[in-house]
């Protein structure tokens, strides 16, 4: 392609692009060049400057009160625009985020602002129509950087749908403990029995080494008193030395 695409329109255009996204990626830069930079992407108002302005969530800046206030102000002014444009752009950039960390604490993950984003401006089909992508391109297994799964499932665990006990469960296996244990608390808070099976099960694989987790899957099956029977040998095996006691039907919390 070489320098000479810099000299056409459409070069040109993506130079300024380029331009804008860095300035509102620069955790030091002032706040108000920042603004600058993110009214001009606003009003390019194509995909393309959207995902520009979306990147902003993947950048913590140094004034922690500043950082809100402009993430706020891109949320307000990205769920005002047409919403097919705005949902495009909210799945490339999440699909694509990956290319855009590091391992620096400036960069996050940025899934929990553009997925607010989606809960606003998504009819249920175009809402899972990401949702399934994205766990489709983040199953469970190792990943450098989890917080991204988290902040997937922590939106996916607030929707009212069958599906969500299932997802959740498959998550159980993942390698990342606090991603772990997040999904057995949302399963003991949804409290549906299809649930029971999973949990036990995890109860009782011997690679599971947290002694946290464990005890919140005790204390959920006792909080809704499950009928774990047909699971007797494997609560009895796994009853633990946190005080549960298991009478053969149910897990009884410590008083």
């Amino acid at each position: 392609m070489g320098i000479s695409k810099y000299f056409s329109s459409a070069g040109r255009s993506q130079a300024r692009l380029e331009r804008l996204i860095r300035k509102i990626e620069n955790r030091y830069a002032q706040s108000g060049d920042r603004y600058d930079a993110m009214q001009r992407l606003l009003k390019i108002n194509t995909v393309p400057a959207i995902i520009g302005l979306l990147r902003r969530f993947t950048i913590a800046s140094s004034k922690s009160i500043e950082d809100e206030e402009e993430k706020g102000w891109i949320y307000r002014r990205l769920t005002g625009l047409e919403p097919a444009m705005v949902l495009s752009a909210v799945k490339q950039h999440c699909l694509s985020s990956e290319l855009i960390e590091s391992d620096g604490p400036e960069r996050q993950a940025g899934w929990g602002w553009a997925l607010r984003i989606v809960e606003d401006l998504a009819h249920e089909d175009q809402e899972w129509d990401i949702l399934n992508a994205l766990l489709e391109k983040h199953p469970p297994g190792y990943e450098r950087n989890p917080a991204k799964k988290l902040q997937l499932l922590t939106h996916i665990s607030e929707i009212d749908n069958p599906r969500v006990p299932e997802i959740l469960a498959s998550y159980l296996e993942d390698q990342d403990e606090n991603l772990r244990f997040y999904c057995v608390e949302a399963l003991v808070d949804i409290a549906d029995e299809r649930s029971i099976e999973p949990l036990v099960k995890r109860l009782g694989n011997p690679d599971e080494d947290s002694l946290r987790l464990r005890t919140a899957i005790l204390n959920g099956l006792a909080r809704n008193q499950w009928d774990v029977s047909a699971y007797a040998d494997v609560v009895r095996k796994n009853i633990g030395s946190e005080g549960h006691t298991f009478n053969g039907t149910h897990v009884v919390a410590p008083t």
